[in-house]
């Protein structure tokens, strides 16, 4: 007879495409997966993954099966989510977020979750984009706050938040350049995003539309450093202004007037699309609600 393990091993290996990275999701060994998925081959009598293809494919039968092994699986787990109480989850949570937002509002999200879900522990990753969408599509995130959305039928998309790009600079860059801003990006490295992110493309893009294809860039990986470099006079850094509001506020910084319209950053919190979501799904709901509560942002928006 089959069981829902039988079942939960075939959805995990064909969705992640691994024996191994299934038997990783599920806390089992490979051997103990292999055995499980050998049991249900065993009751219908047929193969219904290709063990030899990379990545693992299921069979025309087992196309069929894993579609109503999905199904069961959601059903049984919305049925155990009518009588369980979320808060009292004491597993641990894989959250990834980038640091544009772990600049910001993370630590008041953290909180909340935490008086939302006291028993829950945060296994957090800070990391750009590109690092989490990896993660998530492999299964290693339950949730990830990202410029998004991620392109994949497995991943939920909702939109988080939008921040405004800018042109920062120290005040004493602007007062060199007597006041001109156009003259000063002629003359002055630009700090952005990695190269290859969507900022830097944004940002390239433009420059080349405005006659200033020869600008330099340097690029970062990390958004504070973008910031502390913009502090020191190094260049004019191109990012969103909330990473650096107390600079601003105290007037340590300024946003340049800079007749160069730039894309604003949106923003999404993804998750997979799976049976045992409604978690992640209950924390993106908090993750929205945090952004739109940041009233600075409001501002800037």
């Amino acid at each position: 007879m089959i069981d829902f393990r039988e079942l939960e091993a075939l959805v995990w290996i064909v969705r992640l495409g691994s024996f191994r990275k299934a038997a990783d999701h599920l806390h089992i060994t490979q051997p103990s997966i292999s055995e499980r998925l050998a049991r249900l081959e065993d009751y219908l009598g047929e193969q219904v993954v290709l063990r030899d293809h990379r990545p693992v494919m299921p069979t025309l039968k087992g196309r069929e099966l894993f579609r109503q092994a999905e199904q069961m699986l959601e059903e049984r787990q919305a049925a155990v989510d009518r009588f369980r109480n979320p808060s009292d989850y004491r597993g641990v949570f894989r959250l990834g977020v980038v640091e544009t937002i772990a600049q910001s509002w993370l630590p008041d999200y953290l909180t909340e979750i935490s008086q939302c879900y006291p028993a829950m522990t945060i296994e957090m990753e800070v990391d750009g984009t590109p690092g989490l969408q990896h993660k998530l599509l492999d299964h290693e995130l339950d949730l990830a706050l990202l410029m998004g959305p991620v392109d994949s039928d497995y991943i939920i998309n909702r939109h988080l938040c939008r921040y405004p790009m800018s042109f920062v600079a120290h005040p004493d860059l602007l007062e060199q350049a007597s006041g001109q801003v156009m003259d000063l990006l002629r003359s002055t490295v630009l700090l952005s995003f990695s190269r290859g992110s969507i900022p830097y493309r944004d940002l390239r893009f433009q420059l080349d539309e405005h006659g200033l294809d020869g600008a330099r860039i340097h690029c970062s990986s990390s958004i504070w450093t973008l910031a502390r470099l913009a502090m020191a006079k190094t260049g004019i850094s191109v990012m969103p202004p909330i990473i650096v509001r107390e600079f601003l506020e105290r007037g340590e910084l300024l946003e340049l007037d800079v007749p160069i319209p730039l894309p604003d950053l949106q923003f999404t919190a993804s998750w997979p699309a799976s049976y045992d979501a409604a978690l992640a799904s209950s924390l993106a709901d908090l993750a929205i609600a945090r952004s739109a509560a940041d009233t600075w942002a409001e501002e800037l928006a």
